[in-house]
C-alpha cells in the first residue's frame, strides 16, 4: 500500500466507516436533542449524498460491507476521477465506475499513471457536484437482505415492456414526449422530484421544521416543501393525486413514521398505488437514519426497504432557492422543434 493510499484509508476508516457503526451504538454520553413537548429534534438542514448503490452490484454476491481499506481505495479513486473535471457525475456512478476501477487495478504504479482519463462533452459540469461520501455498505437496500430489489411482477414487467417499445419503435410510429405536453418527463418541467429524500450529489440537501402538530420537509430540488401533519387519521387516498401525495405522521418511540398514499407517479417504477413509508431516526450527534419502504403489489413480489445516513449539510445551513428555469424553456423549444419537424415531413 503506497503512503496515499494508507492516509486515504486511514481517514475514510474514521470518518466513512462511522454510519455502519452509529446504528448500533451511538457515541458515549450523547443523549437525543428534544425539543419542548419531549419528542426529538429532527430539525436542520441534512445531506444525503452517500456513494453506497441502491441495490448492491451483482459482482459483489452476499457481501454485505466492504473492508475499511476496500473503502479507502473506491474513495480515491473517485476522487482521481472527479479532481479530472469535465461532466458531471451523477447518482451512484462514482461508486460503481471506482468499483469498476478496482476490479481491473494496474499491478504497479506507473501503470497506474498512465490509466485514461476522462473528457468533457460540454455537459452539466462536475464543478456544480457535491462530494460523496463512502461507507463499508455495499447497498442502500437492508431488505430483502440480499440489498437487491424483489422481483417485479408480471404486470410490471409488461409495464417495463411497454415502455421499452416506446423507446426503441420505429420512427415515425415511436410517441414522442413532444407529441404533447404531458407526456414530457415532469422532471423537465420542473414539476418536483415526488416524495423520496433519496437524492445525491446534486442539490441533495433537505431542511426539516418541526412543531408538536406539523413536520415540514423543504427539498432543495425544484424548492418544494411537503407540510405533514402528525397524528389523526391514516392519509386519504380522496383527492387528485399529486407529486408528493397525502401523507400523515406518528411517533413510534423516538422515530417519526411517515405513511404516504395517492402519488400521481408512484415512486422507483411503481404503480401510482404503491404505500411509502418513511422513518426519521437521531442515531448520532451528526447523523439522521432515513429509512423508505414501498409495498406495491402490483409492482414487486413483496415490500422493499432502503436506508440512508444524512449528515448536516457543510455550508451556511441555508437551502437556497433552485430556480427551475432551464426546463420552462425546454418545454416550449420541444414542442416548437416536434411542430417543426411535422411540417418538414408533411405531417
Amino acid at each position: 500500500m503506497n503512503r496515499q493510499r494508507m492516509a486515504a484509508c486511514m481517514v475514510v476508516a474514521a470518518l466513512a466507516a462511522a454510519p455502519a457503526v452509529a446504528v448500533a451504538q451511538a457515541p458515549e454520553g450523547w443523549t437525543v436533542p428534544r425539543l419542548a413537548d419531549g419528542r426529538p429534534d429532527l430539525q436542520g438542514v441534512w445531506a444525503s449524498d452517500s456513494a453506497t448503490p441502491l441495490q448492491r452490484p451483482e459482482e459483489l454476491g452476499d457481501r454485505e460491507f466492504l473492508t475499511d481499506e476496500e473503502v479507502a481505495t473506491l474513495a480515491e479513486h473517485a476522487s482521481e476521477y472527479s479532481a479530472v473535471g469535465g461532466d458531471a457525475v451523477f447518482g451512484e456512478t462514482p461508486f460503481r465506475r471506482a468499483l469498476a476501477a478496482l476490479a481491473a487495478e494496474p499491478a504497479d504504479e506507473a501503470q497506474a499513471a498512465n490509466r485514461p482519463r476522462r473528457r468533457s462533452t460540454g455537459s452539466y459540469n462536475q464543478f456544480w457536484m457535491s462530494g460523496r461520501w463512502f461507507e463499508n455498505r455495499t447497498s442502500l437496500i437492508v431488505d430483502p437482505p440480499n440489498g437487491r430489489m424483489p422481483p417485479r411482477t408480471p404486470e410490471a414487467e409488461e409495464r417495463a415492456a411497454r415502455q421499452r417499445a416506446e423507446r426503441t419503435s420505429p420512427l415515425p410510429e415511436r410517441p414522442t414526449l413532444a407529441d404533447e405536453i404531458v407526456r414530457i418527463d415532469p422532471n423537465i418541467r420542473c414539476l418536483g422530484g415526488g416524495v423520496l429524500l433519496s437524492g445525491r450529489g446534486y442539490n441533495s440537501t433537505y431542511q426539516i421544521f418541526q412543531t408538536p402538530t406539523q413536520v415540514a420537509i423543504l427539498k432543495e430540488m425544484y424548492h418544494e416543501t411537503r407540510f405533514i401533519p402528525i397524528g389523526g387519521a391514516a392519509p386519504s387516498r380522496l383527492g387528485p393525486p399529486s407529486a408528493v401525495g397525502s401523507s400523515r405522521a406518528h411517533w413510534e418511540g423516538d422515530t417519526l413514521v411517515v405513511e404516504t398514499t395517492n402519488l400521481s407517479r408512484g415512486a422507483s417504477g411503481s404503480t401510482r398505488d404503491v404505500q411509502v413509508t418513511e422513518r426519521f431516526t437521531r442515531v448520532g450527534p451528526e447523523l439522521l437514519q432515513y429509512e423508505y419502504t414501498l409495498d406495491d403489489p402490483a409492482t414487486w413480489t413483496a415490500p422493499w426497504t432502503a436506508r440512508i445516513f444524512m449528515r448536516p449539510s457543510p455550508g451556511t445551513g441555508v437551502v437556497y432557492e433552485f430556480a427551475c428555469h432551464e426546463g420552462n424553456y425546454a418545454i416550449e423549444h420541444a414542442l416548437r422543434n416536434a411542430r417543426f419537424l411535422e411540417a418538414q415531413q408533411g405531417q
